[in-house]
């Protein structure tokens, strides 16, 4: 799958945890390009965020080559 197509693809079709697509649901996130396109600052202060959240997604970020997306815009 292609960068552009990763970004596009809901969440909840990329294999992520129940529990990890449930907190991007409370947080409007449906496709990884709505999460990686605020500022960490922002990420971190959204109603919802938790650090076990972050760990997954880092770590999915991190396997496909792509946790550099969760740097400053």
């Amino acid at each position: 799958m292609e960068i552009d197509e990763l970004l596009h693809t809901p969440i909840n079709r990329l294999g992520f945890s129940t529990g990890f697509c449930k907190i991007c649901a409370s947080m409007n996130f449906t496709t990884l390009l709505d999460v990686t396109s605020i500022s960490p600052e922002e990420l971190i202060n959204k109603e919802g965020f938790n650090y076990t959240w972050l760990g997954e997604l880092s770590g999915y970020l991190d396997k496909k080559g792509l946790l550099h997306l969760l740097q400053r815009p």
